[in-house]
């Protein structure tokens, strides 16, 4: 429990840079946004330049986002240069073995660059012709090169200095082991992966046979937000935003178009109304609108200590403006995913729902876009403002709006109720009332405890006598990070915090009425004494 928690703390700095990313490419796209021309047009070639930058830098962040949780998790793991080196040798490594053995006759969507990694066959004297880029693999790959690194790294702190080998340090025999297991695993890859785009070819034709059956919008929803934390999204994307998997829509003239998007900005562009498209799209104008705006009201209202109000509230304030109208729910996913897989679930199963019932009320609201897949900001509320003056979009926004309300307040309660009284048991059963007990004994007992404030995360308490704390009971439930401070202990115990945090007020306030109990008992027999 402690480890999973503790990815937090590992996270927090490429979570800053992520959310920054958001901003960026959100205020970027938000100036030059073509679907609010009507309310500002901008022609200023150094603004539009300005612009086209913010965008192009958040982007890119956000496409390099697991690469920099990678070296932020090497570089804490060990305390050293060294992995983190190693760490992106066996990162390029594996990819680069693996792009001269894979099958090429794939979709273009199931390959990507990495770090600047293409090979060019045509200049090459081996069979195979064009440009060829890896697979695009997430996450996994750098998963693999983590596993690849750490075990490596740890066994070359092994390497003996005696022997025919004595020649090579333990660094240096670090770098040859990587090397030889990265290329076999790049190779290895090439051969494996292929059957995992099989897999998802199966499960996409199946969404596609009928992209009206709410049941399967559902499977949609849930897996796209999935692949988006697996760094997979451009996938799905792809597959149900410009081909004909999301839908297939002939003109007036006659020229085709395929995909939910692309289909949507044509019939926009060509003053048709919309009513088979848009159903892709829709959920996200809640999500970034309603569901991710009430998860931060939510966490700001379980922060229980002035102090934290006072210094999240702009914060909270900013996050969900850009959630609002710039439209990208990454970080607040990848933030309640590290809180709580389980409150995540909740979530995914609530976006999931989003996309069949939204279907079922017939609510269509599309997303007119024309630009590279790497700037895609779907569900900004900035676009919702062109379709007030759509007579025929207008209905859907409503029901839109209703039941994007609906789902604010159902999560809102969700994430209180999972922090306040579910958040024990992240992926194992715990004995609320052993670990309440430890801790507060760790902590020196519960007449030792002045005060006790707390977040989603982190338990602050004021002792009495600060001697009493025990570091080694509570790191063993979980605390993976205890900071002495002026005012008390801040203590990272992960989702449990509130919990414990409420107990203890519990106690102390039947302490108290006990305490008040037994002086009235007092008075009472010596004011009989007397008498």
């Amino acid at each position: 429990m402690s480890k999973w928690h503790s990815l937090l703390e590992f996270m927090q700095f490429p979570l800053k840079i992520l959310f920054l990313a958001t901003v960026l490419l959100g205020v970027g796209s938000a100036i030059i946004n073509p679907n609010v021309a009507f309310l500002w047009s901008v022609t200023n070639q150094n603004i539009i330049r300005a612009s086209e930058m913010f965008r192009y830098i958040g982007a890119f962040l956000i496409n390099i986002f697991p690469v920099l949780v990678y070296l932020k998790v090497l570089s804490k793991k060990f305390e050293d240069s060294v992995p983190v080196i190693v760490g992106v040798i066996a990162y390029l490594l594996i990819n680069i073995s693996m792009t001269f053995f894979l099958d090429t006759t794939f979709p273009s969507y199931f390959y990507k660059e990495v770090l600047g990694i293409s090979i060019n066959f045509d200049v090459l004297p081996i069979s195979g012709s064009g440009i060829v880029d890896p697979y695009n693999m997430g996450i996994f790959s750098l998963v693999i090169s983590y596993f690849i690194t750490m075990k490596c790294y740890q066994h070359s702190r092994h390497h003996s200095v005696y022997g025919i080998f004595s020649f090579i340090d333990h660094d240096a025999w670090a770098v040859i082991t990587i090397l030889i297991l990265s290329v076999v695993s790049g190779v290895a890859l090439a051969f494996i992966w292929p059957y995992i785009i099989q897999g998802l070819n199966l499960f996409f034709d199946l969404i596609a046979k009928d992209i009206t059956n709410p049941i399967n919008l559902m499977l949609y929803g849930m897996f796209e937000r999935i692949s988006a934390i697996l760094g997979l999204v451009d996938i799905p994307r792809n597959i149900f935003w410009f081909t004909s998997s999301g839908g297939t829509w002939m003109n007036e003239v006659g020229l085709n178009f395929f995909g939910d998007v692309a289909i949507w900005t044509a019939q926009k562009a060509q003053g048709v109304q919309a009513t088979t498209t848009g159903g892709f799209i829709t959920p996200y104008y809640v999500i970034n609108l309603f569901i991710i705006p009430a998860f931060y009201i939510a966490y700001y209202s379980l922060c229980t200590s002035r102090k934290d109000r006072g210094r999240y509230w702009l914060f909270f304030l900013l996050a969900i403006l850009i959630s609002v109208f710039c439209g990208n729910p990454l970080p607040a996913e990848f933030l309640i995913l590290l809180l709580s897989p389980m409150l995540y679930g909740f979530y995914i199963v609530i976006v999931g729902l989003l996309y069949a019932f939204l279907h079922i009320f017939n609510v269509i609201i599309g997303y007119n876009f024309s630009d590279a897949l790497l700037f895609a900001n779907p569900g900004a509320g900035l676009d919702l403002i062109q379709y007030f003056r759509s007579a025929y979009v207008l209905p859907s926004l409503m029901k839109m709006l209703i039941i994007g309300l609906g789902a604010a307040i159902l999560f809102v309660f969700l994430t209180r109720a999972y922090f306040s009284k579910y958040a024990f048991g992240l992926f194992q059963f715990v004995d609320k009332e052993k670990t309440t007990n430890e801790i507060i004994n760790a902590l020196g007992g519960i007449d030792n405890i002045i005060d006790a404030q707390s977040t989603p995360d982190k338990l602050t308490v004021e002792l009495k006598n600060r001697e009493l704390i025990d570091y080694a009971v509570l790191q063993s439930y979980g605390a993976y990070l205890i900071l002495e401070a002026k005012g008390g202990y801040l203590i990272r115990l992960g989702n449990m915090s509130t919990i414990i945090r409420n107990e203890i007020l519990h106690r102390s306030k039947s302490v108290a009425e006990l305490n008040q109990r037994k002086k009235l008992r007092v008075r009472k027999r010596n004011k009989a004494e007397e008498a």
